[in-house]
């Protein structure tokens, strides 16, 4: 799994719908590539103004790449975090999403209606399994940052919430699907995509003895 950083004008990231920017990324692909329906798939994000990221299955060759750029893209290999994840890191967290819960409503044509929620209702109100979305993509939410509104919503472009905070991992192999898969709904539209960086040093402790990786954190 491949991460890449394009910086563009920002007048150009800034006219540019969801729906195009999908367009543009999908249109270099080949099918099996953007249409995977399991496993690591295709993800992109709004970072700011000028900084898109799109996640890559595998490594991006240069036909898949956006065109337009101020500069090359920063491509990252992700399988170094991956293989490092172990239960009891904390990370802070970021990610961008559609925090909504179906709600049933018989009268409703489809039968159900989608109610926009609070981003920490959204990651951490259990289902009628005891279970919430944040433990089933591997980790429990520690602390919640404050939430900007990326994007209003409408009919044709659902609102999308930036949602950062501090996790500490549950359970490694949920965590990886959900950092390989995305999170929630909206993934053509610029939601989903999990990122994963340090947290400050005064939420780490000594890693344990006979412990391989250097860098992973602990709990507080």
């Amino acid at each position: 799994m491949y991460r890449v950083l394009y910086q563009f004008d920002p007048i150009a990231v800034a006219t540019t719908r969801p729906a195009q920017m999908w367009r543009s990324i999908d249109s270099r692909l080949p099918k099996d590539i953007a249409r995977a329906e399991t496993g690591p798939r295709v993800l992109w994000r709004r970072e700011d103004e000028s900084t898109i990221q799109v996640q890559y299955p595998t490594r991006p060759k240069p036909a898949w790449l956006l065109p337009g750029t101020r500069a090359f893209p920063q491509v990252v290999d992700m399988h170094v975090l991956l293989a490092s994840l172990a239960q009891g890191q904390v990370w802070v967290f970021d990610l961008a999403a559609q925090p909504v819960h179906r709600v049933s409503k018989p009268s409703h044509p489809t039968g159900h209606v989608d109610q926009r929620v609070p981003a920490g209702q959204w990651l951490t109100a259990k289902d009628a399994e005891g279970t919430s979305r944040a433990s089933r993509s591997g980790f429990r939410v520690l602390h919640l940052a404050e939430q900007n509104t990326l994007r209003r919503g409408s009919t044709t472009m659902p609102s999308l919430t930036r949602i950062r905070g501090i996790l500490e991992v549950e359970d490694t192999q949920a965590l990886r699907v959900a950092l390989e898969e995305g999170m929630g709904r909206g993934k053509t539209q610029g939601a989903g995509m999990l990122s994963l960086t340090y947290p400050p040093r005064k939420l780490r402790r000594p890693r344990a003895a006979g412990n391989p990786t250097r860098r992973a954190p602990a709990t507080p």
